[in-house]
């Protein structure tokens, strides 16, 4: 089997790098970034640039991602056979509970936010559908890791390590301090049992637990979405 096309992969390399930090950098910042020839990098640059991926600062000369990549994500996006399948499900999810629904995909970043459903509440909010969170931060990230073939052995704590969250079906992790919040998520199987996305629900850590534990209201509720979903693929995951 043939390797990768070598063009390719550096311009894929360039477009990654132009998504981190303030999102704009020179020629010699990037081919430094990338420990590639300037002429080489200004090639690539050249090239996206015409397809409409990379957009140029006419004042400062500096690189960004361009629009057409918008229009590509919001494609995959839309076409998203998980999300298109959980849609339904996750507006259940999150008005019966009353709080923030997401439904992630692995990445190779991390959990791929396919689908976000604001809390049903007046409080200001963020939507994070498209975004990439890394695993170890989430729910939605303990329970996929947890559910692969080489977990990393992330966990927010002794007792909530991956071959807990794998037997039990569900993880918990709580936000930082001052964030003060609490995420349940409950991985979504295909007809092969894979864990092929997740669906969590998260809220004010006063609400997601009672007692010094997860209320079991909301781990049966996360637990029948992500079976629906399953079901809505065509599985025949019964957990």
């Amino acid at each position: 089997m043939s390797g990768p096309i070598q063009s390719l992969s550096r311009g894929a390399a360039l477009l990654r790098l132009l998504a981190t930090g303030d999102g704009r950098f020179g020629l010699s910042e990037t081919a430094a970034s990338l420990g590639l020839p300037k002429g080489t990098v200004y090639g690539i640059l050249r090239t996206l640039r015409q397809e409409g991926l990379v957009e140029q600062d006419p004042a400062s000369g500096k690189y960004g991602l361009g629009a057409e990549l918008a229009r590509l994500g919001g494609s995959y996006l839309r076409t998203h056979e998980v999300r298109a399948h959980a849609l339904a499900w996750a507006d259940d999810l999150a008005r019966d509970t009353g709080e923030a629904v997401h439904v992630g995909v692995p990445h190779r970043s991390g959990v791929l936010i396919v689908h976000h459903v604001l809390r049903p509440d007046t409080a200001r909010q963020v939507l994070e559908t498209g975004t990439v969170v890394p695993f170890g931060t989430t729910a939605l990230g303990a329970v996929l890791d947890a559910n692969t073939l080489d977990p990393s052995g992330s966990s927010e704590s002794p007792g909530d390590g991956p071959d807990a969250v794998r037997e039990r079906g569900w993880a918990c992790v709580l936000g930082s301090a001052p964030d003060g919040t609490a995420s349940i998520a409950v991985p979504i199987r295909d007809r092969h049992e894979a864990a092929v996305a997740a669906v969590s629900v998260t809220g004010s850590a006063d609400r997601v637990h009672a007692d010094g534990g997860v209320r079991d209201a909301l781990v049966s509720a996360v637990r029948t979405c992500a079976r629906s979903i399953a079901h809505s693929l065509g599985t025949m995951d019964r957990r």
